[in-house]
């Protein structure tokens, strides 16, 4: 069934503002068209769990329950980790076609909880593979936190990245603004709330 078009922008508005504390919701974001498992990219490729595709904006999603993000192995041909790799693609899409990029992690419980599982994780321990399960779950974490709000207080790792990626000239902490992080629990209560009064 069609979502009515109020209902919609109230819950992505909703999920906005949980994802990046700001109900400032793009306008491409409130009116572009949502896709799943949709493919991005040319040399380097992913596919995104969700995205949303709008005027000036586009916003890649990736979803997790119980599973820990893949860990990069490059004896396996992957130089890098899922959130690296979704970023470095996200960011070409978005240049492509001229529009801003955004990046949403979902996932089973708030950021800080699932730092707390390894708290005082070292890169060392982030960077090797086989961490598994809910109690694997720190490394997702970890990744996003260290792209989002750096290292000891500075943003090195995502400029590196934003470089790497081809955007020498971005800065990291225009980038880490526009990363988000986002609870099941919070998009559900998100979409029941708009879709309630609408029924």
């Amino acid at each position: 069934a069609q979502v009515p078009d109020e209902a919609r922008r109230q819950a992505l508005t909703d999920i906005w503002e949980l994802a990046f504390g700001d109900r400032d919701t793009p306008e491409g974001v409130l009116s572009g068209a949502i896709h799943i498992g949709k493919r991005y990219g040319k040399d380097e490729s992913t596919e995104v769990d969700a995205s949303i595709e709008g005027p000036n904006a586009i916003v890649f999603i990736e979803a997790k329950l119980y599973s820990t993000m893949s860990a990069a192995d490059p004896g396996k041909r992957k130089p890098h980790n899922q959130i690296e790799r979704k970023l470095r693609v996200g960011l070409r899409e978005a240049a492509d076609r001229d529009r801003q990029f955004y990046f949403i992690l979902l996932d089973i419980a708030p950021l800080e909880a699932l730092r707390a599982l390894n708290s005082g994780a070292s890169l060392a321990q982030a960077t090797k593979p086989g961490a598994t399960g809910f109690l694997g779950k720190w490394t997702t974490a970890y990744w996003f936190a260290r792209y989002k709000y750096g290292s000891r207080g500075s943003l090195a790792p995502l400029q590196k990245l934003v470089a790497n990626a081809g955007f020498p000239e971005m800065r990291a902490k225009d980038m880490a603004k526009r990363m988000g992080w986002l609870t099941w629990g919070d998009v559900f209560k998100s979409v029941l709330r708009s879709a309630i009064p609408a029924s």
